[in-house]
């Protein structure tokens, strides 16, 4: 048997990361708020963040629609890497980098 992922499994373990993540942000838990007050974002835009999060996991999980998924997982990791790393947050700004760059495999999975 084999026991590697294959491309349409990495979309679906992604999807599963990406729903959990917004989770997290629509939840709004203590230190999601308190980075976004304190990097000046306005109030409530966790939720268009986790908003943004659920579409792309739903999108992700279908084959028709995972390059709209792949497109939006793609700005938000950009986005939330580029602001973790201009507040010097190195630490959590790899793993978001790291989910960025396995967006491409993601590409490759055609159809079920």
């Amino acid at each position: 048997m084999n026991t590697l992922l294959t491309p349409v499994h990495f979309a679906w373990l992604l999807s599963a990361l990406f729903a959990i993540a917004a989770i997290v942000h629509l939840v709004g838990l203590r230190a999601v708020n308190d980075a976004y007050e304190r990097w000046s974002y306005p109030r409530g835009f966790r939720r268009v963040t986790g908003t943004l999060l659920a579409l792309a996991s739903v999108f992700l999980a279908f084959p028709l629609t995972r390059f709209w998924g792949i497109a939006i997982a793609a700005i938000v990791m950009f986005l939330s890497a580029t602001t973790l790393l201009n507040h010097r947050q190195y630490g959590y700004a790899a793993p978001l980098i790291a989910l960025l760059f396995a967006l491409v495999p993601v590409s490759l999975a055609g159809p079920v």
